[in-house]
């Protein structure tokens, strides 16, 4: 079978670059940092994406811990029919930032 290529010392930037290495992600990181407390709908018009395409990208910027959401994600609880609001976790994307400065020898 076989290995995935992946160069020496890289193993510290799989996770910057898997979730800052996406243009979609990225860009909705970029807008939230400036619009906290977005809904879908703006952030999809923003980025002239749909807001079928969007949602997904939330969902795993969130569970990655970089974005927060209001009212928060609960296990087996669905938020249909429920207004949520994203703001970035600075703190964790900063520290994504720095992670992924390391690993292209930035820092």
């Amino acid at each position: 079978m076989p290995r995935l290529a992946q160069p020496a010392g890289s193993e510290d930037a799989e996770d910057p670059i898997a979730h800052l290495g996406n243009l979609i992600n990225a860009g909705i990181l970029r807008y939230l940092r400036a619009h906290p407390n977005s809904t879908v709908g703006p952030i999809a018009a923003a980025l002239e994406l749909r807001p079928t395409t969007i949602k997904p990208r939330l969902d795993q910027l969130e569970e990655a811990g970089l974005v927060i959401s209001d009212p928060p994600a609960s296990a087996g609880q669905p938020r249909r029919g429920v207004w949520i609001t994203y703001r970035t976790n600075n703190e964790a994307v900063t520290d994504l930032y720095l992670r992924l400065g390391l690993a292209i020898g930035e820092f």
